[in-house]
């Protein structure tokens, strides 16, 4: 793992050294600690926001090692292998090609073209083609089926652990993802996690953005003061999930077998979708979160290739000054995008907020401090588990 930040480096510095070089092994040591400190004070923040996207998803692997969260690619061999006349599919809407002649293999702007030509003349074929890729998309993100037998997901849950176990007097995390899957959801649920999603707690669960202000506190006999329990999280789906289902009435349910998925699919809009509900709650909420002060702001697995995302992120940049900002992603020094190489001009100006972390999503989980010890109540519920 190498960073880059001005409280301790300008330019990358490697937390890990080979054994035989006392020097590179005494600085990596120091960068190490640097680090953690830098993680610790972010996770500390009285707003602690976090940003993630596909690279959280991608740890989860098969038995024989390989990732089972579908990647854009993984989508268009999928679209590629299913559909008959794919070519003329791709011909007909005007697809673009590489300067080797092959199709741009780029699901997000086929699906965009698609779009863009029924809009001007409908086309049954095409309409069809749509219709069965985000069908498939659907399934392919609904993946934790997969799992390997006793499995888990056991860096999601220490994820978890270390991010929510925050004193009670802070505000609770903020978890943003734009991951259609249900990773932290089913995390949360086997570390012992209360999320809060805004859907409510009756039967069927339906989406109301008012949810979101409600907390969970535990009131005892001993006292006449209502104390917050700890080990929560606020958990907002930018691009929808797998599991929420829109009814005639306009109403979004939890539902295992969505009939009409609420999703926000890869293709241009994305923009405009984001302002229609329940996504336009979610945006409103992250535009907000990052405008308060004392803000800490982790953005992990995140590609910034979402201009509705990008700019509300630029912005805070530009106008809060408290905010400290750490992103984590394990290409960002080989292949930064331009967010990225943004922060390293910041940074190499002298900008302290600012962090960038070459890493992947479990890279970073192995790295971050624990607040604190388990407490007594989760220690018993992980003994009570392994009973038979």
């Amino acid at each position: 793992m190498k960073f880059k930040t001005y409280q301790y480096s300008k330019h990358w510095t490697n937390t890990q050294a080979s054994s035989g070089d006392p020097t590179a092994m005494d600085e990596a040591k120091r960068a190490k600690q640097q680090l953690e400190s830098i993680l610790s004070s972010i996770l500390l923040s009285e707003n602690l926001v976090i940003l993630t996207g596909l690279g959280t998803s991608l740890c989860i692997k098969d038995t024989a090692n390989n990732s089972i969260a579908p990647t854009m690619t993984d989508l268009w061999e999928v679209a590629q292998k299913t559909t008959k006349d794919f070519d003329a599919i791709l011909d007909k809407v005007h697809h673009p090609k590489e300067p080797s002649g092959e199709w741009k293999q780029d699901i997000e702007t086929l699906l965009s073209r698609c779009q863009m030509s029924i809009e001007l003349q409908d086309d049954a074929i095409i309409s069809a083609f749509i219709t069965n890729t985000e069908d498939m998309i659907v399934k392919k993100c609904s993946f934790l089926g997969h799992l390997p037998p006793g499995s888990g997901l056991p860096i999601h849950e220490s994820f978890l652990r270390k991010i929510a176990r925050r004193p009670t007097r802070l505000q609770r995390a903020k978890l943003f993802t734009t991951n259609y899957d249900l990773c932290f959801e089913t995390a949360s649920g086997t570390a012992g996690f209360v999320i809060i999603d805004g859907f409510s707690h009756t039967n069927p669960q339906e989406f109301e953005g008012l949810h979101f202000g409600y907390d969970i506190v535990r009131r005892d006999p001993e006292s006449e003061v209502p104390s917050y329990i700890s080990n929560v999280i606020q958990l907002l789906k930018l691009h929808g999930s797998v599991d929420w289902d829109r009814i005639a009435s306009g109403q979004v349910l939890r539902s295992p077998s969505p009939k009409k998925p609420v999703i926000i699919y890869p293709r241009n809009g994305k923009f405009e979708s984001s302002y229609n509900q329940p996504y336009f709650e979610m945006m409103s909420r992250f535009q907000a979160a990052l405008r308060l002060p004392n803000t800490g702001l982790l953005i992990v697995g995140f590609g910034f290739n979402d201009a509705h995302l990008v700019g509300p992120l630029n912005s805070a940049l530009r106008s809060n000054a408290s905010l400290r900002l750490v992103a984590v992603g394990p290409t960002y020094e080989t292949k930064p995008p331009q967010f990225i190489q943004n922060l390293e001009s910041l940074i190499e100006a002298g900008d302290r907020r600012l962090s960038v972390l070459a890493a992947g999503f479990e890279d970073l989980v192995g790295i971050i401090p624990d607040l604190k010890a388990p407490s007594e109540e989760e220690q018993h519920q992980s003994r009570i588990k392994k009973v038979p």
